[in-house]
């Protein structure tokens, strides 16, 4: 029993050790800034000077009379209503068509759809910003997409879909690799067809890979910034200006870093809402096997 303990606890202690690095960086770099913005949240303070007074909750009232806001906050909206549909869409077919090949097909398939996902925003934004004024513009003899403000966002959400549909696809794989084939066996004894199948076996057990990546959707393209930022600096004339942009702008253009602070503290709490939202709308649907 002493041996155990021993064990036991030189286990926990090795736990802690490797949880150590993680910890500390996760304190330091999201835990303290959010906390410290809360307090920003309810200043002038213009992210120079030393000194700030308090203003209690005058940067929030600010924020819902500033009509100027309503701008990023449409094309956020419309960033995460095209973006969510995309991803599910695309990520979905591809783990479709992955879990559909075998041995080493299967495996290159996987490979070469999540490449994408180790480029960063930038390169990302430099490559599609090269393929839209090089390439669409000499096949569809059009100006350049990204400077239209009617399908800039759209551009812009094929970019983010490219780069990270690869991960949601992978979630999906997964979910498809731990649904029985005996459920599929049995429905194709009983006439069911291609679709049925679909409808009532994969679509059903794939509910709690659709509770992850819809939510891991939503909150990417919710808080889109780097692609945006990197491809059109939020233009033509503010058409793919986000929230998370419009955030930036006042906390380091403008001098505003309470009222950014402000903005961005009321962002937070509605993509916690929104979040939370969803995942208890999926997880109702959700059935075991």
């Amino acid at each position: 029993m002493r041996f155990r303990r021993k064990r036991l606890s030189s286990e926990a202690v090795s736990k802690y050790v490797f949880l150590f690095p993680g910890l500390c960086f996760f304190t330091f770099a999201i835990v303290v800034p959010f906390f410290m913005g809360i307090n920003i949240a309810f200043t002038d303070w213009d992210g120079i000077a030393k000194d700030y007074e308090y203003v209690g909750f005058h940067n929030f009232l600010v924020a819902f009379q500033d009509k100027r806001l309503w701008v990023p906050i449409m094309n956020t909206l419309e960033f995460a209503f095209w973006g969510v549909i995309g991803n599910t869409v695309v990520s979905l077919g591809l783990a479709l068509l992955v879990n559909a090949r075998t041995g080493k097909l299967s495996v290159a398939a996987r490979t070469v759809f999540y490449i994408p996902c180790c480029f960063s925003a930038i390169l990302t934004a430099f490559l599609w910003n090269f393929l839209y004024k090089e390439i669409v513009t000499e096949i569809f003899a059009i100006k350049n997409p990204l400077g239209m403000p009617k399908w800039v966002i759209i551009c812009i959400v094929i970019m983010q879909l490219w780069n990270t549909s690869g991960i949601n696809m992978m979630i999906y794989l997964s979910g498809l690799k731990n649904i029985p084939s005996d459920l599929y066996e049995a429905a194709t004894v009983d006439g069911a067809t291609a679709f049925q199948k679909f409808g009532k076996i994969t679509l059903p057990l794939l509910m709690p890979a659709f509770t992850v990546c819809i939510t891991l959707a939503l909150t990417s393209f919710m808080k889109e910034f780097a692609l945006p930022l990197s491809s059109t600096g939020g233009g033509p004339a503010g058409a793919s200006r986000t929230i998370s942009i419009y955030i930036y702008e006042n906390l380091y253009r403008y001098n505003k870093a309470g009222y950014g602070e402000a903005i961005s503290m009321m962002f937070v709490i509605f993509l916690v809402l929104l979040s939370t939202a969803i995942q208890s709308f999926f997880r109702k649907r959700e059935v075991e096997i």
